[in-house]
Order: C-alpha cells, then structure tokens, then sequence
C-alpha cells in the first residue's frame, strides 16, 4: 500500500514519539510503548517490580494482584503527557486505569491508552494537498490478577489494539491506513524477602497488526521486563526505595535492550522526590530522570495521589513532562 502520507507523518508528528517509542522495540503499536504513571517515568521508567497499583495493568499484571492491599476496593488512574512539545503540541498520550476488588477471586481491570497523533495533511500522488485529518492509535485492555500468598502474585492480561493513521480520501491509492490486531500479556510479582520485590512481565504478545495483507503487517512490541525493588530504608517518618529494571525487545531483528534506575525518599507517607536513569543506546538516551508525589489525602477527605514526572527524549528533542492522579475509594 503506497501512501505519501505516511512520511508526512511520520516526519511532521511521530519522529519524537518514535524515538522516545525506540526505547522498547522497532515495532509498530507505538501507543503501548510508552511507560504508564508518573511515579515510574520519574524513577527512571523502572516499575516492573515496584508497581502494584493501578498502573501495573501496563507494567506488570501479577503486581496488579496487590493493587488493593491498601484497604480501597476499587481505583483508577489518570495519566497525561504531550509527546514532541514544540514539535507537535496537538501529539498526546491518555492513560486510563480501572481496577476493583472480587471478593475471592483477585483483581479485576479495565485499561483505556490514547495516543493523538494529531492533524496531518494529505497528499495526492503528484504531492499536491488534498485534506486535513486526524491520526490516532488506541488499545482497550482488561486484567486479572490473583494473590497465591503475599509473597507471590500472578497476573494476565488481553487487549485490542486499532491504529488509524488515515482515513481512504487521504491515501494515494485510496485505502484507509487502519490496522489492528489484539495482545496478551503476562506476569508475576514476587517477595522473596520482607524488603525486596521482584517483577517479570511478558507483555503485547500477539499477531501482526495488518493494514492490507501480510506483507505490510507490522509486528506488535512483544516485549520481556525484568526488575527489583528493594525498601533500603523505612521508618515511621521516612523512606528510602531503590528500583532497576531491564528491559530487552523480543520482536524479530531488534536487539533493543533499556536499563532503568531509580530513587525515592518518602517523608512522613505523603511527599515524595524522585530520580533515576535511564541507559538506551538505541534510542540515544543516556540521560536523568526526576519528579514529585503528594499524597492529596493528607489535606482532602479523598484519597487522591499526584505524581509529576519529567524524562528525556533522544538528543535534540525537548523533555517531556508527564502527569498522574490515582483515586482509590
């Protein structure tokens, strides 16, 4: 399928994505390979093992299993972040989390990602405009995990996947640039030490998303997450936790590996500073991570949680700022 708008796009609203994206594969799906919550993105996009919330549906589903330990039956998480500013304002990635509570049964989720690839111009064959459209990309997921002790939980994930680059009237050969395909993920959350937590994740395994035939399918981001989380310090005022994650890209030809670190202080439960590093050679970021979390609940009647993150692109990109809000009731 030959279609100029694809360059259009890729060079006008994607470039920053994908090399921000080039961090966990050359495969397509970009919208699932961004990380979800502040919190990681901060700790240098290391949550494979700490996450147990409900961001875990993204990172790891067998941490979604602890998502309600805190006493809260059901949350949700919100995060937003504009991917090339100054580029591409109107390019943005939405993440919505659901989870609750089945008594007897574990964790149940429902997960929204949005990406907005935001306004392109069409271009007949002889390069001439012929209309203005949007491109977007999105996944519908749902999850499920389950506690086989406190030490041990094991999670399991399927999503739907769509991206609709263009629509038929803007192509040259008058095809619709839409594909999709659907994923499944898994994985498992394991304590073996009272300070130390240990995640594995295999996640967006699944069939080619396919526009027109075989030939022109690209291949999802199967990716394998490995990471610890080790509580250095605790005490009744203060925190200290210490997370790595490794990340390698299992799609075919591609021999992305990222490494993450990250830091956090905790004072008194309800603030939280946060930095980190993130080590991926083939995305040409080699660079530091930082951000904040207030625990809203020390000040309200809802149990609300603010985290802010701000990470870097490849070279010559501007960082990127990335908001979160987890409600639990």
């Amino acid at each position: 399928m030959k279609k100029l708008v694809w360059i259009t796009m890729c060079l006008a609203a994607l470039m920053g994505a994908r090399d921000d994206a080039r961090a966990v594969s050359q495969a397509g799906g970009i919208a699932l390979t961004f990380p979800v919550g502040a919190r990681f993105n901060a700790l240098g996009e290391a949550g494979t093992a700490e996450a147990t919330d409900y961001t875990a549906m993204w990172w790891n589903p067998g941490g979604f299993a602890y998502a309600a330990d805190k006493g809260n039956d059901y949350g949700m998480h919100l995060m937003y972040t504009k991917l090339v500013p100054g580029l591409a304002d109107d390019v943005y990635l939405l993440y919505l989390g659901y989870g609750m509570r089945i008594e007897g049964w574990g964790m149940l989720g429902f997960n929204l990602t949005f990406l907005d690839q935001g306004e392109q111009d069409g271009r007949d064959a002889r390069g001439q405009f012929t209309e203005r459209f949007d491109s977007k990309q999105y996944s519908l997921g749902v999850t499920y995990g389950v506690k086989f002790s406190e030490q041990l939980g094991i999670g399991f994930g399927l999503k739907y996947f769509r991206d609709e680059l263009a629509p038929n009237s803007a192509t040259a050969d008058g095809v619709a640039g839409i594909g999709d395909s659907w994923a499944f993920d898994m994985g498992a959350h394991w304590r073996p030490l009272d300070k130390l937590k240990t995640g594995l994740a295999l996640t967006n395994m699944g069939p080619k998303i396919t526009f027109v035939d075989e030939a022109q399918a690209d291949p999802m981001p199967f990716t394998l997450r490995t990471g610890l989380a080790y509580t250095a310090w605790e005490s009744p005022v203060q925190s200290v936790v210490v997370l790595v994650d490794w990340l390698e890209s299992l799609v075919k030809d591609d021999e992305t590996r990222v490494f993450g670190y990250g830091l956090e202080w905790g004072y008194s439960g309800y603030l939280f500073i946060r930095g980190g590093y993130k080590s991926d050679p083939e995305g040409d970021i080699q660079a530091a991570t930082g951000g904040v979390g207030v625990d809203l609940s020390n000040f309200t009647d809802q149990n609300i949680l603010f985290d802010y993150g701000n990470i870097p692109q490849a070279k010559g990109l501007e960082r990127v700022h990335r908001i979160s809000l987890t409600f639990e009731f």
